[in-house]
Parts: structure tokens; C-alpha cells; sequence
């Protein structure tokens, strides 16, 4: 009788000892599901983080690209003027239509400034140095920037991305009326493709202040040669 006891004690704890080991496996599984449930969320947030960040920016470019196409094409020659006439205090500038991007001045071999270019522009970056001024990077399909080089001749010059932007620009100008800019009547006059930007002198004559060329490219940019005549 009591052999038959001890024989059933033992098969009790042998199955409460196997239930256990059952209990403990399946308690690891659970804990390995549940981790690699915890580690794919995971990989699903960070996906759909990187990917709303992606849209994210998409849509601030295209914004940035749409302000950018619109300030070109609403880009006068009475702003042009105004970068002409008005070194580093122009409206356009003040108003952040185009903002300052850099600066540059080498001295000449009696310590005087030789040499003088300053840029503004839009959705524009500088780059590498070069030997004289820097790279520039368009960071828009329609960015566009002014550049004054100063030496013994003054040779301004206006840059597009964008060969369509570029084209707007002149053909306004070239088919822009008689307008009136700071209490002077100004006059387009054409001629072999250059736009002669001129006031009348008197009666019968006009006298040019400034030339437009034609767009032409250079360096990835469409740029408009200015000569000043005044």
C-alpha cells in the first residue's frame, strides 16, 4: 500500500513538473511573440515617419518651387532698375524678393578695393570657393540670382535656372511700353536682339542707360549680359 503511495507522489510531481516545464515554455514563446511583435511596430512607425517626412518635404518644395516660378515671372525691369540704381539698398532686396547671399572685395596693389561682386538671389546657395566669388547652387527648378561686378567698369548681370523663366523675362522687357520709373520716362528700343533700355534726350534722340542681351547659357545658369552706359 504504501509502495503504491509513493508510486503515485512521484507521477504527481512528474507531471506538475512537466506541466511547468510546459507552462515555461510557452511563457518564452509569448515573450519572443511579443517582442517581435513590439520590433515590427517599430520598423512600421519608423516607416511611415520616413515616409511622411518624404512627403513632408515634397510638399515644401513644390511650394518653394511655385513661389519661386511666381516671383520670376512677375520679375520687372523696374525691379531691374531698382538693382541697378540703388547698390545695396534696392527694394527688392529690403522687401526679401531676393535676399544677400554673398559678397567679395580684392584689394588692388595700392590697398584700395581692385575688385568688388556681390550676389543676391533666390533659392540660392553658395557653394565652393572659386578663385574670385563662389559655386552657386540652384535649390529650385526656377531660382534666379543678381550679380554686380565692380572694377574699373561697372558689368551687371542676371541669372535664371530656367530657360522659360529666362525667355519671360526678356520678351517682357522687349515688349514692355514707355513706363516711368523715379520721375524719368523710360523707352525700349530693340535692335539686332539687343534691348536698349533708353531715355529721350530731347525731341528726335533717346540716350541709352542700359543694354539686355539675349539669354544665353553658362554654367548650368540662363544669363542676361546688362552693359551700363551711363
Amino acid at each position: 500500500m504504501r509502495k503504491n503511495s509513493w508510486i503515485i507522489a512521484l507521477c504527481m510531481l512528474l507531471a506538475i513538473s512537466c506541466n511547468q516545464a510546459n507552462n515555461g515554455e510557452q511563457k518564452d514563446e509569448t515573450a519572443v511573440d511579443s517582442l517581435e511583435m513590439a520590433r515590427q511596430d517599430s520598423i512600421q512607425k519608423a516607416e511611415a515617419e520616413a515616409k511622411l517626412n518624404e512627403e513632408r518635404k515634397v510638399t515644401e518644395q513644390q511650394k518653394r518651387d511655385e513661389e519661386a516660378e511666381k516671383f520670376c515671372r512677375q520679375f520687372s525691369i523696374e525691379d531691374l532698375l531698382d538693382l541697378l540704381e540703388h547698390y545695396g539698398a534696392a527694394k527688392i532686396v529690403h522687401n526679401g524678393g531676393l535676399t544677400f547671399i554673398y559678397k567679395e572685395e580684392i584689394e588692388s596693389t595700392d590697398g584700395d578695393v581692385g575688385e568688388e561682386r556681390v550676389v543676391y538671389g533666390r533659392e540660392i546657395e553658395k557653394g565652393d570657393k572659386k578663385d574670385f566669388g563662389y559655386n552657386l547652387k540652384s535649390t529650385s527648378k526656377h531660382s534666379c540670382y543678381y550679380e554686380l561686378n565692380l572694377d574699373t567698369s561697372t558689368n551687371p548681370y542676371l541669372y535664371f535656372a530656367n530657360k522659360d523663366d529666362a525667355d519671360s523675362f526678356y520678351n517682357r522687357v522687349a515688349n514692355h511700353k514707355p513706363f516711368k520709373y523715379e520721375g524719368e520716362t523710360y523707352y525700349i528700343n530693340k535692335n539686332n536682339g539687343v534691348l536698349y533700355i533708353d531715355t529721350q534726350y530731347d525731341e528726335d534722340s533717346f540716350e541709352t542707360n542700359y543694354c539686355l542681351y539675349q539669354p544665353e547659357l553658362e554654367d548650368g545658369f540662363y544669363k542676361i549680359k546688362i552693359d551700363v552706359w551711363m
